[in-house]
């Protein structure tokens, strides 16, 4: 064994997959297995880290970034959550040193002579914020190391948007005057930039539209939508009423299924609603119709099933539930299977061993000793739900733990502990 290095990640959030170094911070949850060929910067941008953050991460590679082949190194802490800081928590301001009040609260580090602010907003997007506010993504990037690759961008702080000494680029007025560019076809207005010059196919985003959905519909991959469109970021920067690319040159999308309205009855005999995707099994008896931000496991938890038998029955949405698509049906049961509801719904209090009353209903597993509760409600999160009620997330999973550590497990109507 190598000195310094250990096999074992009992302390950790998630276990290295490979060897990892004793002195690795002890609330990691995400690794890298490195190979001859990485190195610390590379390891670091890929993964939306600062140099600063990944050394810190790991401090047995040292100033002078010594990495082993086929070790793990940390690459995320504690689920990627803001750890708490001191500028949070101030009503103050400090005067940095170039005379400017600087707002609170700032990620660290921060550029000292910056005299332009932004706050961020839930779903901001770096780029967005960058062409707002007519600055470079490179600028906005070299402001704030601290946000990375856009990884560790947190809403209600704020972001350096302007430095002493540099003039912003107006923003660009959107032309709705069409352009024709080398291709020879005309390019419909507005769009975003950088945008490919070889399109021939496009598409006017709505609101609520989705990048993933946008890609289905036009029979193109994920990757190759965002290869298409590089401004729209990982979706967090589609602009509805902006125009993006569903189509090159050369390329022959994948046809995709047409929604119909009408039922279909199928060899057992039980009407199929429709639209259903392609693949779903024959023998199904009982139809969920998906609404937006379901997840696949929340489905089959809800319905009694496993999510090996939701993907087993829906073999199109695939294993990592990319395909799910709303207001479509998927299959929830089949002939011959009785579902397992885990949760029991009942109106009374439950009385544990600690005295306190508990609400129902609870999912299974919840800690017996828990004093204070929250009814969960359309839209929350684990994350937003710890945050809210001054709590670790992981004493939220270890108290709650049929929401899962990927939450996909926590149930609107239903009750969690927030206090013990």
């Amino acid at each position: 064994m190598i000195t310094g290095f250990s096999q074992q990640a009992e302390a950790y959030l998630v276990d290295p997959p490979t060897t990892a170094a004793v002195d690795t911070i002890q609330d990691c949850s995400n690794w890298v297995v490195v190979t001859n060929t990485d190195k610390c910067q590379d390891l670091a941008i890929g993964n939306g880290l600062t140099e600063v953050q990944f050394q810190a991460y790991n401090p047995s590679i040292g100033s002078s970034c010594k990495l082993i082949s086929g070790n793990s190194y940390c690459i995320e802490q504690n689920w990627g959550i803001p750890p708490e800081t001191t500028s949070a928590a101030t009503t103050t301001t400090p005067s940095p040193t170039n005379s400017i009040t600087t707002p609170t609260p700032t990620q660290s580090p921060f550029v000292g002579n910056c005299n332009k602010f932004y706050l961020v907003k839930k779903d901001d997007g770096c780029e967005a914020i960058a062409l707002a506010n007519g600055i470079s993504f490179e600028q906005f990037y070299s402001w704030n190391p601290a946000v990375g690759q856009c990884a560790n961008l947190w809403p209600t702080y704020y972001v350096c948007v302007g430095i002493i000494g540099s003039t912003p680029t107006p923003t660009t007025t959107t032309s709705t005057t069409p352009t024709t560019p080398t291709n020879g076809i005309t390019t419909p207005a507005p769009t975003q930039s950088p945008f490919i010059n070889n399109c021939n196919k496009f598409y006017l985003v709505k609101k609520d539209d989705g990048c993933e959905s946008i890609a289905l519909a036009n029979g193109i991959s994920f990757d190759r939508f965002y290869a298409w469109n590089p401004a729209v970021g990982k979706c967090a920067n589609l602009w509805p009423d902006y125009y993006v690319c569903v189509g090159i040159i050369g390329f022959t999308p994948t046809s995709t299924p047409t929604p119909t309205t009408t039922t279909r009855i199928p060899t057992n005999g039980i009407a199929t609603p429709t639209p259903t995707q392609s693949g779903m099994v024959a023998n199904c008896d009982s139809f969920y119709k998906v609404v937006r931000d379901d997840g696949c496991e929340a489905i089959a938890a809800k319905q009694g099933i496993t999510p090996n038998q939701f993907y087993a029955w829906n073999p199109f949405v695939g294993t990592d539930c990319k395909n799910l698509w709303p207001d479509y049906y998927v299959c929830v049961s089949i002939i011959g299977i009785d579902p397992t509801f885990t949760t029991s719904i009942k109106p009374t209090m439950t009385q544990p061993g600690n005295g306190i009353a508990t609400p129902t209903p609870i999912q299974d597993g919840m800690t017996r000793n828990c004093k204070r509760f929250y009814k969960v409600e359309t839209d929350d999160g684990c994350w937003a739900i710890a945050n809210s009620n001054q709590i670790n997330l992981n004493d939220f999973y270890a108290w709650n733990p049929a929401v899962k550590t990927d939450c996909s497990g926590l149930f609107p109507g239903y009750y969690v502990c927030i206090g013990v």
